[in-house]
C-alpha cells in the first residue's frame, strides 16, 4: 500500500512538471510572439517619412535641412513622389551597401534609407541616376513603387520633386518597368552619348506602362528602384524625367 501510495505522488508529480513545462513554452511562444510584433512595429516605425519631415527642405527655411546634413554629411538631398509616401532624404556614399541595414542618421536599421548609387553625381549631371529603397510593406521607404503596376495609379501619379543643390526640380514620371536585377539593359552604362537612344528604347519596350514625354538623349533621368519579391532578383521601377520646372502637388491635403 505504501508502494502504491508513492507511485501514485510520482505520477502526480510527473503529470504536473508536464504540465508546467507546457506553461513555460507557451507563455514563452507567447512572449516571442509579442516581441516579434513589438520589433517590427519599431522597423516600421523607423521607415516612416514622417520621422523625417521636421528635416525637409523648404522654400521659406533651409536650416532644418542643413542641420540634418550636420547629422549626417551623407545627406545631400531630398526625393517626393506625390501622392505616395516617398518623402525622404537622399544619401550617397562610397558604396551601395553602406545604406541597406543604415538609416539617416547612422543607426543600424532593417529599413535602411533611400540612397543614390556610388557612381552617380549628386548634382545629377548623369544621363541616367538610381535610386534605391527597400521594398516595404505598410508602404514605408520605396513600398509604394507597386502600386504604379496598376493602370489607373500609373496614370495618376504623374509628378514628384528632387531637391538638390539647393534648388527645387520637377520630377515627372513616364515609365514602370518590372525587370532582374542583373539585366544590363536597364541597369547597364548608357552614359556614352552614342548608346542613350538605346537606353530609351530598352525602356519604351521594357515598360509595363509608358508615357510619351519625349525624353531624348540630353534628358536628365531618375530610376526609382526597388525589390520584386514575385520572383528571384526581381526589380520593379519607375523612371522619371528631371526637370527645371516644378510641379504643384495636387494631392497635397493644404
Amino acid at each position: 500500500m505504501k508502494f502504491k501510495l508513492n507511485l501514485q505522488t510520482i505520477v502526480h508529480f510527473l503529470d504536473s512538471l508536464v504540465s508546467l513545462t507546457a506553461l513555460v513554452v507557451f507563455l514563452g511562444v507567447v512572449g516571442y510572439g509579442i516581441y516579434g510584433i513589438w520589433d517590427s512595429s519599431q522597423v516600421y516605425a523607423a521607415a516612416d517619412s514622417s520621422r523625417y519631415l521636421e528635416y525637409k527642405p523648404t522654400t521659406e527655411d533651409r536650416l532644418s535641412f542643413e542641420e540634418l546634413r550636420k547629422i549626417n554629411p551623407d545627406v545631400f538631398g531630398w526625393i517626393t513622389i506625390y501622392g505616395t509616401n516617398i518623402d525622404y532624404p537622399l544619401l550617397k556614399c562610397r558604396s551601395n551597401d553602406d545604406y541597406i541595414n543604415t538609416d539617416v542618421f547612422g543607426q543600424y536599421s532593417l529599413s535602411g534609407a533611400i540612397f543614390l548609387d556610388y557612381s552617380n553625381d549628386t548634382s545629377f549631371g548623369d544621363f541616367e541616376s538610381i535610386i534605391y529603397g527597400h521594398h516595404m510593406d505598410q508602404d514605408k521607404m520605396f513600398g509604394n513603387i507597386d502600386k504604379f503596376a496598376e493602370r489607373d495609379f500609373f496614370d495618376t501619379h504623374k509628378y514628384g520633386n528632387l531637391f538638390y543643390d539647393g534648388i527645387d526640380h520637377g520630377l515627372e514620371i513616364f515609365s514602370y518597368i518590372e525587370c532582374d536585377a542583373y539585366d544590363n539593359s536597364i541597369y547597364g552604362n548608357y552614359e556614352a552619348v552614342e548608346k542613350r537612344n538605346e537606353f530609351l528604347s530598352n525602356i519604351k519596350s521594357y515598360s509595363k506602362y509608358y508615357r510619351d514625354i519625349n525624353a531624348d538623349k540630353d534628358d536628365h533621368l531618375v530610376l526609382l528602384s526597388t525589390c520584386d519579391y514575385s520572383y528571384t532578383n526581381g526589380r520593379m521601377l519607375i523612371i522619371a524625367r528631371i526637370n527645371d520646372e516644378t510641379y504643384e502637388d495636387s494631392f497635397s491635403k493644404k
